[in-house]
């Protein structure tokens, strides 16, 4: 039987390649939403009259801790909430000319809007918003749809299959979640061109909602020329690892990242799944993903260091300035950023506004996942993948796929 060396198991470009050009496509659509100014105008005439803005473009896993008020170089202009939806008793204290951002379809979200408080629903693969063919999707509370609940709706682009990969070997979701980069940009924008507007006491304009995608990309597209063939020669190894019996997990400080690679819809069910464990155990096999935003943070050192001491791998992606962090990674992939907080300057803001941190460190770790599970399908070792509980038979998927993966390890 003939064996073709350059046989392309089904696909011709690389997961991790697809998975960054996908990814940067979706972000440079958010420069073509042509609500951006009057959004942001909405917001901030809102915070002059005294009244609110409740953000609450969240759903999924990264935006929760990525977009906290607490987040380095966040200056919190908004009433943020992170889980997916306000609780009943934050809903009821919402009043006429407040203004809610968020995700949410549901019969509350509909009668706050009737109350007078001004609704934008931002569509997202994790509500029906009509976007998906009939019946791949389950249905919002009370059969609504965003406009039954929204005074405006703004379309952000992200595929309602969430996953930004086309795996062959399964043929049933796009995989490796886009949903996050998007919803977390999105709140960076708006923050951007509000506090500006606030600052200099003017209306917003869409520049600097500009400037931060630009920088973004400009930077993601700097992390991509130098580590892409970085990735893909790390790929390989931690496939055989992954193969061999090896885990992975992904530790941050701040747990975004972690988040959105862990019991993600259409995510790998293998990351996170483990406990840490000694070299005698099989830690020797196993993989510590770092993902750090700011410098050498203290927690993510001692990971790090509990790490080696498992006689782990230990990759990081993480700011430029670590010195630590370089000594103790096998592997380190720098995230073009050396600031802790953000990269716009605006008026009024003693420091720049808005992190890319989270983000590109988002990017490049499912970049490596991706190219992880390229590695491992070449070998005939399909991963085993979660399904979105907002999929009609997500729950029923898993449930099923579980069992295996439970078996089988990845």
């Amino acid at each position: 039987m003939r064996h073709d060396p350059e046989h392309t198991w089904g696909h011709t470009i690389a997961f991790g390649d697809q998975y960054f050009q996908r990814a940067c496509e979706l972000l440079r659509t958010l420069d073509e939403i042509p609500a951006w100014t009057a959004v942001a105008d909405h917001a901030v005439r809102t915070i002059r009259a005294g009244s609110t803005v409740h953000a609450n473009v969240t759903t999924g896993h990264m935006p929760t801790t990525e977009l906290a008020n607490e987040r380095e170089g966040n200056p919190a202009p908004f009433a943020f909430q992170g889980p997916d939806h306000h609780a009943p008793e934050q809903y009821a204290a919402m009043r006429a000319g407040d203004l809610l951002l968020t995700n949410c379809v549901t019969p509350a979200v509909r009668e706050v809007r009737d109350r007078g408080v001004h609704v934008i629903v931002f569509t997202t693969a994790y509500v029906n918003s009509g976007a998906a063919p009939p019946g791949w999707l389950g249905d919002n509370p009370g059969g609504l749809m965003p406009a039954d609940v929204a005074d405006q709706v703004i379309d952000t682009h992200i595929p309602w299959e969430q996953g930004l990969v086309d795996v062959p070997q399964v043929p049933e979701m796009k995989v490796f979640p886009g949903s996050s980069n998007v919803s977390c940009a999105i709140h960076w924008c708006l923050t951007a061109e509000v506090m500006q507007a606030l600052g200099a006491g003017g209306s917003p304009d869409g520049a600097k909602a500009r400037e931060y995608l630009t920088i973004l990309l400009e930077r993601l597209d700097e992390v991509n020329r130098r580590h892409r063939q970085t990735i893909g020669e790390e790929a390989v190894g931690l496939a055989k690892r992954v193969i061999g019996g090896g885990h992975v997990d992904v530790r941050g400080s701040n747990e975004g990242v972690r988040a959105d690679a862990h019991g993600v819809a259409q995510g790998l069910m293998l990351t996170c799944a483990y406990e840490p464990r000694p070299a005698a155990e099989g830690g020797d096999a196993d993989t510590v993903i770092v993902t750090a935003v700011s410098a050498d943070h203290p927690q993510e050192v001692a990971w790090a260091e509990e790490a080696r001491g498992n006689g782990s791998r230990v990759v990081t992606v993480g700011m430029e300035t670590s010195p630590r962090l370089r000594e103790l990674s096998d592997r380190y992939l720098g995230n073009a950023c050396d600031e802790a907080g953000g990269v716009v300057a605006v008026a009024g803001c003693e420091e720049p506004i808005c992190p890319t941190t989270g983000i590109i460190d988002n990017v490049l770790t499912q970049m490596l996942l991706a190219q992880m599970t390229d590695e491992m399908c070449r070998r005939g070792a399909v991963p085993y993948f979660y399904m979105g509980l907002y999929r009609a038979g997500g729950r029923e998927y898993n449930a099923v796929l579980k069992r295996h993966f439970d078996a089988r390890g990845y």
